[in-house]
């Protein structure tokens, strides 16, 4: 399955494992063995927070190593700028309040809802993805259904 996913996004994940990898993973490890060597392990604190730590920056490290494999750059992609689709920022019309929005569209990756940066994956862009400009569509989001009318639709450039 290929990892949609921004440069940027893929560096910044790439330094974050080679950091966990190469620092923090040697630390916790050595901290667990010292702690090891004070004695009784069923009553040892620093030998059970050395040893949750670790299962929890291996975790993250399998999820971001899932997140980094096999990707696909979202730059590189030929990305049409008149159909939503992953790599385009969509402005959008909320019929009901009159509010306006602008979408990037991204891989889960590069999600930052905060900033209305959306995973191809969440319900707004899953009901955005295809339409044009013009287009008036109902989303269905956990919070309701939504209608908006398609503003703009330009392809993502980064930032």
């Amino acid at each position: 399955m290929d990892n949609y996913i921004t440069k940027k996004r893929f560096d910044d994940l790439t330094k974050q494992i080679k950091r966990i990898r190469e620092v923090e993973l040697p630390q916790v490890s050595k901290a667990k063995l010292l702690a090891a060597q004070e004695g009784d392990l069923r009553e040892n604190g620093g030998y059970h927070a050395a040893k949750e730590r670790m299962l929890l920056l291996s975790n993250k490290l399998e999820e971001m190593d899932a997140l980094v494999s096999n990707p696909t750059f979202i730059e590189d992609m030929s990305i049409p700028g008149n159909i939503v689709t992953i790599g385009t920022v969509v402005a959008v019309q909320d019929l009901k309040t009159n509010q306006q929005i602008r979408y990037s569209i991204l891989g889960p990756a590069d999600a930052d809802p905060e900033k209305n940066i959306i995973s191809v994956q969440a319900p707004i862009a899953r009901g955005l993805i295809r339409k044009k400009a013009g287009d008036i569509c109902d989303v269905v989001t956990p919070g309701g259904t939504k209608k908006f009318k398609i503003l703009d639709i330009k392809k993502y450039t980064g930032g």
